[in-house]
């Protein structure tokens, strides 16, 4: 994702860019100091980002926040509230009371459907580490309870690299496919695949293009054909799966995440190993190039050895062959 600020960071603002900013000295003026202060409370946003948090929230969304904190929306008409909850400034329980959304869904619909603005480079970049370091915080356990095999029904302890065709099995299981974009690229911005690859069976707060079976498994094949690689809550049953993304290692939460919990060995988790025949390989050179993690390496001659243990088995290298010399076969089998 690119960077397209409207306009220069001014005066105070620029000199908070990239540093950890002192909440009672620089917030942003066209928006009253003590409303910003308690919204920033009210949604546990990072103290670095209080000069910039109007490019979140608007006049109105600051009155809900700060309504809402006390408990007290009537005042709201019900146009208002439902785009407070659309955008991910207020969630709204089974029983309709409103509660401000904590800042982590506002920065994520924020990133995907609004856009940047004028936020600077470096804030964006400051931004992304800390949601990175809170999801890894989060899943702790659950990659701790895959590592130690212990059951877990939890998303992330299920979310496991799966084969385009069992990508493309999932998607026929499904009764709605919601397209939206990648939430984890649109947020880190890291490199330029395609952003708009997420397939979601639920349309979270109603923001997602609903599109056909069809034009899902389109979208996969397109996907994997840029290097992207197919992540899914995986079950035995292929409709159970809550959504499927399209990955990088550059921008993707999960792959980040694993390298701070130093767990790339088993999560997220891989049941597959690709097996090169060589008899068939035409010395192409092509599935070093799409293996995103190094394991596959071609010698001076073209010929690629593969190392077993940096394979994660997400069939990227066997989908780029056109001489079909690479399958994957399940790790069981070894």
């Amino acid at each position: 994702m690119s960077y397209h600020p409207a306009m220069e960071p001014s005066g105070e603002r620029r000199a908070l860019d990239g540093h950890d900013a002192d909440v009672d000295e620089a917030v942003a003026p066209a928006t009253d100091a003590r409303e910003l202060r308690a919204v920033a409370t009210a949604v546990h946003a990072p103290g670095f980002i209080l000069p910039w948090l109007d490019r979140f929230y608007d006049t109105d969304d600051v009155r809900l926040l700060v309504a809402a904190s006390g408990g007290d929306v009537a005042a709201a008409d019900a146009a208002q509230l439902e785009r407070a909850v659309r955008r991910a400034v207020l969630d709204v329980d089974e029983d309709g009371t409103y509660a401000p959304a904590d800042f982590h869904a506002r920065l994520e619909i924020w990133a995907m459907l609004e856009g940047w603005k004028d936020l600077p480079p470096a804030v964006h970049r400051r931004l992304a580490d800390w949601d990175v370091d809170a999801y890894a915080e989060k899943i702790r356990g659950d990659v701790a309870s895959v590592r130690e095999g212990r059951p877990n029904d939890s998303y992330a302890a299920g979310y496991t690299y799966v084969l385009l065709e069992e990508a493309e099995a999932i998607v026929a299981a499904q009764e709605h496919v919601f397209l939206w974009p990648c939430d984890c690229r649109s947020l880190v911005g890291a490199c330029r695949r395609p952003v708009h690859v997420c397939l979601r069976f639920e349309n979270d707060r109603g923001l997602g293009w609903e599109i056909s079976r069809e034009r899902a498994v389109e979208i996969l094949r397109r996907a994997d054909k840029a290097g992207l690689m197919h992540t899914a809550d995986l079950h035995e049953e292929p409709g159970a799966s809550s959504s499927i993304c399209n990955c990088c290692t550059d921008c993707c939460y999960p792959h980040l995440a694993a390298e701070r919990l130093r767990a790339q060995d088993v999560w997220p988790i891989r049941r597959h190993v690709a097996r090169i025949r060589m008899e068939l390989c035409t010395a192409c050179g092509r599935c070093a190039r799409r293996c995103p993690f190094g394991a596959v390496v071609c010698g001076s001659d073209g010929r690629p050895t593969l190392d077993i243990a940096l394979c994660r088995g997400c069939g990227l290298c066997a989908t780029g062959c056109g001489a079909e010399a690479i399958d994957l076969r399940p790790l069981a089998e070894l």
